[in-house]
């Protein structure tokens, strides 16, 4: 009887063992890839960590392992010519939900996307078997229409108005044109990604669109709406650390919200004086913040448009604030001479580790924000005839 028992318990925990649940992902490719290192790494909020690799033998390859729960991961196949030594330059790029279920990946190695932007038409690999991953490509599918025009647009207005704007040419007519249709279907896109979170956030496609929001330096939606996000995930996700970050985030993202009033910072004037930023934002009047280096090419490529605007405006009541964030104060002062800025000019020597970065969350530059008449956050992210159809509807 016990010999009996001890067979029942072995043969209890060897199809306990066989049944836990793992994932399977088999991948088939087609093309000349024989003998191409595959890599499997995990996406996350500060970057990729490898999980495992493996070679293409006879087109095919597979990944097996098991994950805590559905999480966003890559598959990278390394094209480096023999001879070359291996750099990303060479490796496609395909990104998807994983988790614990038999998946199928396949493509063409010669049309897999590539890790960085090619000019060459690329091919999604198709990827299935995965519940999590079906979602969020419902999701991209919902904003499939007004994402292709919006693409079409921004071709468009790079042809009609920024190319031009760098001999020093504004097209302002178009480009105001341009800027509209694009405003209006970006409009579109976020009203579809509010409704998608907000049905969807007890998933993990759900939560992780939702701390989008906060992981760009523009946080492009009201306080309002983040007390809002911060409520429905704690309903969904009570008592865990996607909780605890998300309600750490929404925080840090409220300071930076459309609709919140500017934060004040010390920063550094002309004459190396100490000031407060509260003594260049008057009330009474919209006030640009932008956010600039002296080695920046992009951020002295605006300034000829931002003195045309200020030019315009000025007797309007528009008044420009540039902030630099330049460590050495010669190069900051030099710079300003060369382009002749006559507006107000303040320094942040502390560049990414200063009080602009720290409270205004900015990761790079140019930046811009836009404050209205009371100090609040009106308007982020403006460039070229996109800030020309915001002055526009203000003043004329």
């Amino acid at each position: 009887m016990r010999t009996f028992i001890v067979i029942l318990v072995c043969l209890f925990v060897g199809v306990s063992c066989q049944n836990k649940p793992q994932y399977t992902i088999d991948g088939k490719i087609s093309g000349n890839a024989d003998g191409m290192k595959v890599l499997l790494n995990k996406l996350g909020d500060t970057g990729s960590t490898f999980v495992d690799s493996t070679f293409i033998k006879d087109g095919k390859f597979v990944f097996e392992g098991v994950v805590d729960e559905p999480a966003y991961y890559s598959i990278m196949i390394d094209r480096t010519p023999q001879g070359e030594v291996s750099s990303e330059k060479y490796m496609t790029n395909s990104q998807f939900y994983l988790e614990n279920s038999p998946i199928s990946f396949s493509g063409n190695i010669d049309s897999l996307p590539s890790y960085f932007w090619s000019k060459k038409p690329r091919k999604q690999a198709q990827i299935t078997g995965s519940g999590t991953e079906d979602l969020y490509q419902k999701y991209l599918a919902i904003g499939e229409k007004q994402g292709s025009e919006l693409s079409r647009l921004n071709d468009e207005y790079l042809q009609k108005y920024h190319i031009p704007s760098m001999d020093g040419i504004f097209n302002k007519k178009e480009g105001i044109e341009i800027s509209r249709k694009m405003e209006v279907l970006r409009k579109q896109l976020a009203e579809i990604k509010w409704n998608f979170v907000k049905e969807n956030i007890q998933t993990v496609v759900g939560y992780d669109l939702a701390k989008q929001y906060f992981q760009d330096m523009y946080v492009r939606i009201t306080p309002e709406q983040i007390d809002e996000l911060e409520v429905l995930v704690d309903q969904a996700w009570p008592n865990t650390t996607k909780a605890s970050e998300f309600k750490a985030m929404a925080e840090k993202g409220k300071r930076v919200a459309v609709g919140t009033k500017y934060s004040d910072i010390e920063l550094v004037n002309p004459d190396g004086k100490k000031v407060k930023l509260s003594e260049y934002v008057p009330e009474g009047k919209y006030v640009m913040l932008e956010f600039w280096a002296s080695w920046c090419g992009p951020c002295r490529g605006e300034i000829p448009h931002l003195r045309e605007v200020y030019k315009e405006y000025k007797d309007k009541g528009f008044e420009i604030v540039s902030i630099s964030i330049d460590r050495k104060d010669q190069d900051w002062k030099k710079a300003m001479k060369e382009e002749n800025m006559v507006w107000t000019q303040l320094n942040d020597p502390g560049e990414f580790e200063g009080p602009v970065t720290q409270v205004y969350n900015i990761m790079g530059v140019p930046t811009c924000i836009l404050l209205d008449k009371e100090g609040h956050i009106f308007k982020t992210d403006m460039r070229g005839a996109q800030l020309d159809a915001v002055l526009e509807e203000i003043y004329d």
